[in-house]
C-alpha cells in the first residue's frame, strides 16, 4: 500500500498525459508476480525480446515503451495468453488503490481501458527483470 501513494505523490507532480506513460510499468510491476507467468514462456520470449535490444545497442535503453524490443514481447506474451491475467490483476488493483490515490486510480482505469497499452508496460517489466 505504502507504495501506492509513494506513486501518488511522483504522478501528482506530472502533467496529465505523462501520467500513464509513467507509472504504468511501475503498477505492472506491482501485480506482476499474481500473473504467474510460466518461467519457460517467460525466459523465452524475454530472450527475443533482448535479443532485439541489445541489436540496437543498450538494452536498458532500447527495451522502453515503443521500442520494437517491447512491442515484440507484448505480442509474445500475447500469444502466450497473459493479456486476461493482467487485466484480471488490474481489476485486484483497482480495488485496492485508496481514494487519496486518483491519479494512481486514474492510471489503473487507463491500463485496465488499453489492454496493449497494458501489455506493452508487462513487457517493459519482463525485460527489465530479465536485464536485472
Amino acid at each position: 500500500m505504502e507504495a501506492l501513494f509513494a506513486i501518488e505523490e511522483a504522478l501528482v507532480g506530472l502533467e496529465p498525459e505523462d501520467r500513464t506513460p509513467a507509472a504504468a510499468p511501475v503498477l505492472i510491476d506491482l501485480v506482476f508476480e499474481s500473473l504467474a507467468i510460466d518461467e519457460d514462456e517467460l525466459n523465452a520470449v524475454s530472450r527475443r525480446g533482448l535479443l532485439l535490444a541489445a541489436a540496437e545497442g543498450n538494452p536498458k535503453e532500447s527495451s522502453a515503451a515503443g521500442s520494437r524490443a517491447a512491442l515484440e514481447t507484448a505480442s509474445g506474451l500475447m500469444e502466450d495468453g497473459y493479456g486476461d491475467a493482467l487485466q484480471g490483476a488490474l481489476a485486484e488493483l483497482a480495488g485496492v488503490v485508496p481514494d487519496t490515490c486518483p491519479c494512481t486510480a486514474a492510471v489503473v482505469e487507463d491500463l485496465r481501458g488499453d489492454a496493449v497499452l497494458a501489455v506493452e508496460a508487462l513487457a517493459v517489466v519482463v525485460l527489465h527483470r530479465a536485464l536485472e
